[in-house]
């Protein structure tokens, strides 16, 4: 369909807008704050703001948008107030059962994840199904009956369901939402089959429990979204990022928030694939640093991995089983507290330390003049000069630079006996090295040589700092793509609609048959059909894929299923595939073990929508480019006085530059140290290689 299509990503500290024209290739962008206590506001901000320019909506025929709404939420605990109905016996599986693991063996003092059903709001019933799927107690109604209105009386918002094998026999949870709406029509429900329907009663309850909680927040803030461009002159179709890379109609991602917990992150990654397919470069990092988090993902053979051990809310940053899990598929990315907003302190032992505590939008850092009293990230980068206070936002938003300063300089260069610039090139080295730590511990997760990958940076940050983390992890080489600052908002536009469906049924593959599996396959398959038909889709491709492991294992590898594993002899591939891809992942060979089927995904996606951008034209005269010079501090090479700026924009494919620079467009700076070359590609990625430091 020719016309135009708005992406929307909205961050923790910005809220971006691309605006494509299929047509021509043209892209409009905009960054404005992100207004926390209500998102739809800050997203209508931005489009009133692309309006302006005289782009009405109506011309507009689908909004594709991402959130973080869901994560925070989850993070924050500011969700409903949620209870839990589960089977006899579970009531603490969500507290003291979980894993029945410790993540660090050796900590006396360890701390585990507030569970987000407190223990008075979660109630259990008589009923149970065998692993079989057969009934061994049929549900008890009475009792469920009262256990029900007991919540109701607690003042509950949402309630989740979860009963034991209910993926092989979901009768007694749709009994239970009969039951639940016989009290209250209205109540918002959560049941485990329809969120998780996967073997594993901890994960598909934590799953169930964050879409119920989530699910009243969730609705608002869509139903609030839609009056909004409604409003405007928006009359086409509204998706939803997932957190694996799809997109989803605005009715599935309300019944099921759950799926989008990582939707902005994940339009970052799709956007760096994308631009390093562009470019011919299939094995890069993603690395997306903006106002209050960074994201770094490994693209691997142009995609981007795919993690079913997604958790938040983690305890402790870096450990595993620290944080409560999702379930759900996402994009396998590491996410820390590291962004623009991120804020310097000096902790407990004396020491510096940045994040993961964030200023955000509200107030924001010190130099936003909105009542920020911390020193931030981005307070540091205009005390360095990275940033030209005047030319915030493209000039729509001015920095206070001396504000910045003296709250550095009272806050940290004092404590440790800094002046304001060491104490603002201290934040910025800690920073660096926090995103560095994190990238490469979760390469080495991967089985993945990090020194083999470029960067792809973009973010409202990532291109400012984006050299000192290439420079730490060995990269070859740094891109920085053109609208960097708004790039994860371009992914939006670049995803199929996608809809994944799974089903747990362990068996060891020595006992199954092709017949089985194609049976399995089909029946996900007709599900994927039929909602991309109701979407009006007509032309579809199906992701096979199954989790399995060595028997005795207790986690399961994604192993791809391709269309002769479905014929005579198609099991022995399958074995073969998932040896391949158990090297893949962890470098060891155990080929001569039996191998286990747990859960069965597959992937209903329609067209890939092919977005080509235009590409620019070229500068005449590339001294328009030319913007002045201002002093920079860099860490590694002390005050540099004569650092060159250029506008971006200005910018020609073939011109040449070397550092220091700094180049500057409207919703972010690239920063080059001294010794670094750059160069503008055909498409106006800056792209520099690493000198010496």
């Amino acid at each position: 369909m020719a016309g135009f299509r708005l992406g929307i990503d909205v961050g923790g500290t910005f809220t971006d807008l691309v605006l494509l024209e299929d047509d021509t290739g043209d892209v409009t962008t905009e960054k404005v704050l992100t207004t926390p206590h209500n998102a739809s506001e800050g997203v209508l901000n931005g489009v009133d703001k692309l309006s302006a320019g005289g782009m009405g909506l109506s011309n507009v025929y689908n909004v594709i948008h991402g959130t973080t709404l869901v994560a925070n939420a989850m993070i924050e605990r500011t969700g409903a107030r949620t209870g839990l109905i589960t089977t006899k016996g579970f009531r603490d599986i969500l507290h003291f059962v979980g894993r029945e693991l410790r993540y660090d063996m050796y900590d006396p003092n360890i701390a585990f994840p507030k569970p987000m059903v407190p223990r008075a709001l979660r109630r259990e019933v008589p009923e149970r199904v065998s692993g079989d799927g057969t009934v061994v107690t049929p549900l008890d109604e009475a009792r469920t009956t009262q256990e029900i209105k007991a919540l109701l009386d607690a003042g509950v918002e949402a309630i989740a369901v979860c009963f034991l094998q209910s993926f092989l026999h979901p009768a007694h949870e749709l009994k239970v939402r009969e039951l639940i709406h016989a009290q209250n029509p209205d109540m918002p429900i959560s049941l485990s089959h329809e969120v998780l329907p996967e073997m594993r009663e901890y994960e598909r309850t934590s799953a169930t429990v964050m879409n119920a909680s989530v699910q009243p927040l969730m609705g608002r803030y869509l139903k609030a979204l839609e009056a909004g461009l409604n409003e405007r002159g928006f009359a086409g179709d509204q998706y939803l990022m997932t957190s694996s890379g799809g997109t989803v109609s605005r009715e599935t991602a309300e019944a099921m928030p759950i799926q989008i917990v990582e939707s902005g992150p994940a339009a970052g990654a799709l956007a760096a694939t994308f631009i390093g397919q562009l470019t011919g470069h299939e094995n890069v990092l993603s690395f997306d640093m903006g106002g209050t988090t960074a994201k770094a993902a490994i693209i691997k053979s142009g995609r981007a991995l795919v993690s079913k051990t997604h958790e938040v809310a983690r305890v402790m940053r870096f450990k595993k089983g620290s944080g409560l899990p999702v379930g759900i598929p996402v994009l396998d990315m590491i996410e820390i507290g590291a962004g623009g907003g991120s804020i310097a302190e000096i902790n407990d032992l004396g020491l510096l330390q940045v994040g993961p505590r964030s200023a955000g939008a509200e107030p924001g850092p010190a130099c936003y003049s909105q009542g920020g009293t911390e020193p931030t990230v981005t307070d540091a980068d205009v005390v360095l000069g990275f940033l030209n206070p005047a030319f915030f936002l493209g000039g729509e938003m001015s920095l206070d630079a001396e504000a910045a300063g003296q709250v550095i300089e009272e806050k940290v260069g004092k404590p440790l006996g800094l002046d304001r610039m060491e104490a603002a090139a201290a934040i910025q080295r800690i920073v660096i090295e926090n995103m560095a730590e994190a990238a490469r511990v979760h390469s080495v997760e991967m089985n993945v040589d990090i020194r083999r990958h470029g960067l792809i940076a973009f973010g409202g940050a990532g291109p400012v700092h984006a050299y000192g983390v290439a420079k730490r992890l060995g990269a070859p080489f740094v891109m920085c793509p053109r609208d960097a600052g708004v790039l994860s908002a371009l992914g939006l536009l670049v995803a199929p609609l996608a809809f994944e469906f799974s089903r747990s049924a362990a068996e060891d593959l020595e006992f199954l048959t092709e017949e089985q599996v194609g049976s399995i396959l089909k029946d996900l398959e007709e599900k994927g059909r039929a909602l991309l038909e109701k979407a009006g889709i007509d032309r579809f491709t199906f992701e096979r894929t199954v989790d399995m492991h060595y028997v005795g294992q207790g986690f399961e590898v994604a192993t791809k299923i391709t269309d002769e594993v479905l014929h005579s002899g198609g099991l022995q591939v399958l074995k073969s595939r998932f040896d391949e891809t158990y090297v893949d992942r962890y470098g060891i060979e155990l080929s001569e073990l039996s191998a286990r089927c747990v859960t069965w995904h597959v992937l209903a996606s329609g067209p890939t929508p092919q977005v080509t951008l235009r590409k620019p034209e070229q500068v005449p005269d590339g001294a328009q480019a030319f913007k002045g010079q201002r002093a920079m501090y860099f860490p590694d090479h002390g005050m540099v006085e004569d650092c060159t700026v250029y506008s971006r924009p200005a910018l020609a494919p073939g011109d040449e530059f070397e550092g220091p620079a700094a180049i500057e467009e409207k919703a972010s700076t690239v920063i080059l140290p001294p010794g670094a070359q750059g160069r503008v590609d055909e498409n106006l990625n800056i792209s520099f290689t690493l000198g010496d430091q």
